[in-house]
């Protein structure tokens, strides 16, 4: 296997990866308090692996999470320009979080045990 096969590979993996988590990063960020969804995805952007983050992406994830309960979205009229569009997290939004994190947990533990590393 070359090098670029490897690569190809593990970006799939990688990927594959970040989708599962996707989100509970927006959870933790609307956590931290609300946001429109362009602070989200700039936010977003610094984390590793999200570099190329793009705002199609975001949305259609936050209108899920807004139907299943986890974020509210608000229309807030802004001082200058067009208003935006605010989400928030709920309650249920934050149990659903804090459950996320535990399975992270028990999966870092499985992953520890099994391939004899930790996990950071």
């Amino acid at each position: 296997m070359t090098d670029a096969e490897m690569d190809g590979i593990l970006e799939r993996w990688s990927s594959q990866a970040r989708k599962g988590y996707f989100e509970m990063l927006l959870l933790a960020r609307l956590k931290a308090g609300r946001a429109y969804g362009y602070q989200i995805v700039a936010t977003l952007k610094q984390a590793p692996g999200f570099e190329n983050l793009a705002e199609g992406t975001v949305y259609p994830v936050l209108t899920r999470m807004k139907k299943d309960g986890l974020v509210t979205a608000e229309w807030v009229a802004e001082d200058t320009g067009p208003p935006r569009k605010y989400y928030t997290v709920t309650d249920l939004g934050e149990r659903t979080l804090e459950a996320m994190r535990s399975i992270w947990r028990r999966m870092d533990e499985v992953l520890s045990t099994q391939t004899g590393k930790e996990f950071d």
